[in-house]
């Protein structure tokens, strides 16, 4: 039996073995603090929800609240809100006279609008293209090829972002 004890090295064996109780013993400590720390993150989000809950509530039943938020939603509305005939008169104004307009559209939500257009000739076209390329008011946000239709005319169509300074008296 003494020879069965000598074939273990203790000393090079018992080493590995405190650190590996070590690490267990770490792993073990990690596992509770996180187990604690997910609790406590379980319990402040129970209370953050009853706060909103308690708060929303009050808010809900304060008539001089709803009465101020109804306000201010139909100041904005008002501040934002921009007249038909305000973008017309101001598209009609950057367009150049030699350019006829079969038909617009205004998407005031997205801020575009689109035209389908003809001008007489192809310098027309190009010069027309050019010139809106190139104002800052507006961004050529996509257009047709233009077609040259039976009665000489070239017509195409064009999708103009409005930027904000479009808006600018």
């Amino acid at each position: 039996m003494e020879n069965w004890r000598n074939l273990i090295p203790w000393g090079l064996v018992a080493p590995f073995l405190i650190v590996i109780l070590i690490e267990y013993g770490i792993s073990f400590g990690m596992n509770f603090y996180s187990q604690k720390l997910n609790q406590q993150i379980n319990e402040l989000e129970a209370k953050l929800k009853q706060k909103e809950e308690t708060i929303r509530g009050g808010l809900e039943t304060n008539e001089a609240f709803k009465a101020f938020s109804q306000t201010v939603n139909i100041v904005e509305i008002l501040k934002n809100r921009k007249s038909l005939s305000f973008v017309i008169n101001k598209f009609n104004q950057l367009m150049p006279k030699f350019l006829m307009v079969k038909n617009f559209s205004y998407d005031g939500e997205r801020g575009e609008i689109k035209i389908d257009a003809a001008v007489s000739n192809w310098q027309d076209y190009l010069r027309f293209h050019k010139y809106v390329s190139g104002l800052q008011v507006l961004e050529l946000k996509n257009f047709t090829p233009p077609k040259l239709e039976e009665n000489k005319l070239i017509q195409f169509s064009m999708v103009f972002l409005l930027k904000p300074n479009f808006y600018g008296q």
